[in-house]
């Protein structure tokens, strides 16, 4: 049994969209969630619970929960496997 599948295509257009399409999908969730129930997310390194009602309430300070990007080990990279001609 034989299978096809069409692929899409998309433009450079299409493709440099894609973060700000998900950036806008994002914020438009939130926004839905915050109205419908209470959120808690980080918010200028405060940990903040937003009520239904648009109060913000802040819970904890987490800024000692971050980590400095310099801290970071470096990204390794691999080696190139040579092939052996027998």
């Amino acid at each position: 049994m034989t299978a096809y599948t069409s692929v899409m295509k998309a433009s450079q257009y299409e493709d440099d969209m894609i973060p700000s399409l998900a950036i806008h999908a994002f914020r438009h969730a939130f926004e839905q969630a915050s109205a419908s129930s209470t959120v808690v997310y980080v918010k200028g390194l405060q940990l903040v619970q937003r009520l239904q009602n648009g109060q913000e309430v802040q819970i904890k300070d987490v800024s000692a929960d971050f980590v400095q990007v310099d801290d970071l080990p470096k990204i390794l990279k691999r080696k190139k496997k040579t092939e052996e001609f027998v």
